[in-house]
């Protein structure tokens, strides 16, 4: 038995025609058995190697190169997957500005906060500056809270909305101790518990209506590590409450209130950026690599 035409076509597409050893490109591109059927190989494409005539000569029949030529053969599958997502971007802009929605397009999809905000963003200044609890400085909105207001993956809509962030940024429900990390020019804020479970996030901006967009990073304990940028603002209010005698008054608060959020899936690594009205999640390249399939570019106003 040899490579079957379909398994052929895959390790010729993933190498983009090219011989995983010297990386050039060859018409007569031999499909390598790794292992030797002699030695059992199977005909599968993860014993499969791309190799000119020249390398397959040089190394195909030395045993002593089998680790060395899936190595190779690994590596310039990466480095065709990155450059084939480079291509795939530049194509993915240029249709975008192709099929440039208009103005007023944008401003009906825009997400933006319609409700009166605490010290509104005019003149550029965040929300957050008027308020004693912030993303960006001391003294931090804590993560648990931030948490909370996600909600759970398995959520198939969110649960809790907002909380009065003055009462609950020192709660015995959201209580724990965390640290800032500056990273990138970014303040890192994480919570870890006691059995490695994790919650981090960091401040990316604040829209012109006041959306504040925040980075987070949720482990329960195991390996998986799921990203998301939340959507958050704060809301200004009165609410019922009593007194130390016991009487019946209303008394004015601050609400930190979810918008909304974007997933990045697991151990997402890659650029997230707020320019010109719009939130840009650029591709996936972590753990698993995942490109454009976490690209997205979002109106925020």
């Amino acid at each position: 038995m040899s490579f079957s035409p379909h398994v052929k076509e895959r390790v010729r597409k993933r190498a983009n025609g090219c011989c995983c050893f010297c990386e050039q490109r060859s018409l007569s591109l031999e499909i390598h058995h790794i292992v030797p059927q002699a030695e059992g190989g199977p005909d599968t494409e993860d014993n499969a190697a791309p190799l000119c005539p020249n390398c397959h000569s040089d190394y195909g029949g030395n045993p002593e190169k089998r680790a060395r030529i899936r190595e190779m053969r690994d590596h310039w599958y990466t480095k065709c997957e990155a450059k084939f997502a480079e291509n795939t971007e530049s194509k993915k802009i240029s249709d975008t500005i192709q099929n440039l929605p208009s103005k007023e397009d944008i401003e009906r999809i825009a997400v933006r906060n319609a409700s009166y905000v605490l010290g509104a963003s005019e003149g550029g200044k965040s929300s957050l500056e008027h308020s004693r609890y912030s993303f960006v400085r001391k003294e931090f909105v804590h993560p648990l809270i931030v948490r909370e207001l996600l909600g759970w993956i398995s959520d198939s809509t969110e649960t809790v909305t907002s909380v009065n962030i003055a009462s609950s940024n020192e709660s015995n429900r959201f209580y724990g101790e965390f640290k800032i990390n500056p990273r990138d020019g970014r303040s890192w804020v994480k919570w870890t518990s006691s059995e490695g479970e994790f919650f981090v996030y960091a401040h990316i901006a604040t829209s012109p209506s006041g959306v504040e967009m925040v980075e987070c990073y949720d482990c329960g304990g195991g390996s998986g590590v799921f990203g998301s940028v939340g959507l958050f603002c704060l809301e200004f209010d009165r609410a019922l409450g009593e007194d130390h005698e016991g009487k019946v008054s209303t008394h004015e608060r601050v609400i930190l209130k979810t918008l909304g959020s974007i997933g990045l899936g697991d151990r997402y690594k890659g650029e997230i950026t707020y320019e010109d009205g719009f939130l840009v999640v650029g591709p996936d390249n972590g753990l698993f690599n995942r490109g454009l399939e976490v690209y997205r570019k979002l109106p925020i106003r």
